[in-house]
């Protein structure tokens, strides 16, 4: 069952919304303020509709927060309509822009248009290959040079970020933030660098992919030959 977070005040909406989804297959989980959005966005969402206008603050900082974070997918609902507006969350990478007032028919149609879009993205992007390195994000193996490489959780999870993001320097603040989650406040800084060595071991020849950024971080390079 696809799960669905509502950051939205109007109550009204919410209640329409909620039932509407509910009633047709989804499960929603309504919040009305962006720090209640950000304290739960850890729990697994297919898709997030998110109201620009919050009581705390601007929605267009929490579509910030998920793109450092997540490719989960984001519609706007907004009655901020003007093109600037409507430009501006594009350009921030939500997937879709809804106006209101709207009808809760229409809202299901593009929420199930964006959801076929990511899976079919996802099926494309299910294999990351990096030269001799290969991820198979079904599967959950790591391939080099056609040997499955045997990889703790956090290793392949720390393969994913990096592969995903070729040639981007990756802040170990950031790092720790997105791998280790909820338990990222009791991570000790000297457990990312356990995790990198070990990491750059079972890589062997192409262990100089990871880079380490000094002062900032790591990067993925696609571009430094095997040594």
């Amino acid at each position: 069952m696809r799960k669905i977070l509502l950051v939205e005040d109007e109550e009204n909406i919410v209640f329409a919304v909620k039932r509407f989804l509910e009633n047709t297959g989804y499960t929603v989980c309504a919040v009305c303020t962006l720090s209640e959005a950000k304290a739960c966005f850890q729990n697994g969402f297919d898709l997030i509709l998110l109201d620009l206008n919050l009581p705390d603050g601007d929605g267009f900082t929490f579509l910030d927060f998920v793109r450092e974070k997540s490719s989960i997918p984001v519609i706007c609902l907004t009655v901020r309509d003007s093109d600037r507006d409507v430009i501006g969350g594009l350009e921030s990478g939500a997937d879709d822009y809804i106006t209101k007032p709207f009808k809760l028919t229409v809202l299901k149609a593009r929420i199930e248009t964006v959801l076929r879009r990511v899976k079919k993205n996802l099926k494309i992007q299910s294999i990351l290959q990096s030269d001799g390195v290969t991820l198979d994000k079904n599967l959950k193996k790591v391939f080099v040079d056609e040997r499955e490489e045997e990889l703790s959780r956090k290793e392949f999870e720390l393969m994913c970020l990096f592969m995903e993001n070729p040639g981007r320097t990756l802040t170990r603040e950031l790092i720790i933030d997105i791998v280790w989650g909820r338990d990222s406040d009791f991570v000790y800084d000297n457990t990312l660098s356990v995790n990198i060595r070990r990491l750059r071991q079972k890589l062997g020849p192409y262990r100089n992919r990871i880079q380490t950024v000094r002062g900032f971080g790591y990067r993925w390079d696609e571009g430094e030959m095997p040594k």
